[in-house]
Order: C-alpha cells, then structure tokens, then sequence
C-alpha cells in the first residue's frame, strides 16, 4: 500500500504544505478512522489564529464508527479562500461521510486526503450536482460496505499502515470469469507478532467455496509495514482488514484488492 500523507492529524500547527495523498482503501481509512458517520454540515466558524482547521457543528444521519460528535475540524478556510494546497472548504448544507481521526487535542479532524465521500456536492465543481452512473454504483457500494462494518460491529482502531510483500493481484487472477451474486468479500487478518499471520477470519464473505479459496491464498501473503521509508517491526498483535472487490459479468468478471 503507498504511503498516505494525512494531514488530519496536524491540523492546528502552521506552515504550507504541498498534498499529496493517494485514495486511501474504504477498508483502510475505515480501520484507521476514530469516527465514521454520514454526517451534514450545519455551521462553520472562522478559523482561529495560526490554525490551518476550522471548526464545523455537524448532524449525524448516521453512525457507522465512533462516539457521538457534535462538531469535527476540517482541513482548510472557513471563508474558502487561498490557502494550502490541501485546503478544502465544505459548505453548510452539505452532506458527506466523514471519516475522521482523533488528534493529540482530542480534536476529531477530516481533510482532501481522509477518503471523504461528499452525498450531495461536489469538491472538484465546488457545487451541488448530480453523479454519473459510476459514481452512484460506487457510493452504493461503499455506504453497502459501511453498513455491513456497522452490523458486524467493527469499531477497533489500527492506524498501521500495512504493505503486501506478495503477489495477490496474480493469485486473483485464477478468479477470472467467475459469477458472484454480491459485489464484494472483506476478511480479516489476525497478525501475531511482526506480522506472522495468525489466523483468517471472513467478515462478510462471497460464498463458501470463493472464500475457502481466497482465506488459502490470503494465508499465504506476506505483509510489512513502513515509517518515514524504514520497516518497522510490530512486536504485539495487529489485525488488518482487507476487501476483495468483484467486477463485470461472464467471462468479463474478475475479483481485485482494488476499489475501482
């Protein structure tokens, strides 16, 4: 997995950063949130000196993760002027899944790299518009994915960002063309200590057979982790979720770690 620059966690110290983050994983960012909700937005506040987050009262629609809020902090300017290239600004009125972290304040903080998921806006065209067809089957999908964490009661946190060593997108490939009923499997890996696996569990899977299959490969994967370009070693018991995405039909269809 490629190195994610959250600035979330920063929000309150000063300086200009340039951003640059890749598209966390639903699975990942979920895992490594504090607070996940579908959330509105329904007052900001003007940010306060030397502050690079403003403050925003919020209405929860619905709780996936977390402690009931009543505010979070967004990365950016209240008054969406020029600021970082980081910066965002969400209007009130808007809604959105907010996948939030806790910070050394106690502050729950979402920025451009925390996997927001704006329901009613748009950040690229800065207004309310309608999506296209791919994006409303990829907001089905995740909001399905949300609900299901929520139902199986997922609410750890494990901010480790993991690397596969292995080639799983090449065992995934013995996949190709198989027909599924449900869009995606997510499985959870019981580490042991620097990343010996342990045990395999599935948390909401395809079917018996596809999940067998795929807990046997995912048993033989390896995993390592990095911190400022330097493998760590985790000496204590880690758990990672994973998801296994399924697309197209017939002889078309395929099953990828990737969220596309």
């Amino acid at each position: 997995m490629k190195k994610i620059l959250l600035l979330t966690i920063i929000l309150f110290s000063s300086g200009a950063f340039a951003c640059d983050c890749d598209p966390p994983k639903i699975t990942e960012k979920y895992i490594e949130s504090d607070f996940v909700a579908n959330i509105t937005i329904v007052k900001i506040y003007p940010n306060k000196e030397n502050e690079l987050g403003y403050k925003a009262d919020i209405k929860i629609n619905e709780l996936y993760k977390g402690n009931v809020l009543k505010s979070i902090y967004i990365y950016g300017r209240s008054d969406n002027g020029f600021g970082t290239s980081c910066d965002i600004f969400i209007p009130v009125k808007t809604k959105l899944i907010a996948y939030a972290r806790k910070n050394k304040d106690g502050n729950y903080g979402i920025g451009m790299c925390s996997g927001i998921m704006y329901l009613n806006y748009s950040q690229f065209f800065k207004k309310k518009t309608l999506k296209g067809k791919r994006e409303l089957e990829k907001e089905n999908r995740e909001l399905e994915i949300l609900n299901t964490l929520k139902s199986k009661n997922i609410q750890y946190v494990n901010k480790i960002r993991y690397q596969e060593k292995s080639n799983l997108y090449k065992d995934l490939e013995n996949f190709k063309g198989v027909k599924l009923n449900k869009r995606f499997g997510l499985y959870e890996i019981n580490f042991s200590n620097n990343f010996n696996i342990k045990s395999i569990s599935t948390v909401s899977g395809f079917e018996n057979e596809i999940d067998n299959k795929l807990i046997s490969i995912l048993s033989k994967t390896k995993w390592t982790s990095y911190e400022s370009g330097k493998e760590i070693i985790i000496p204590h018991e880690t758990k990672l979720l994973i998801g296994i995405y399924y697309y197209g039909n017939g002889n078309q269809s395929f099953l990828t770690q990737q969220y596309l």
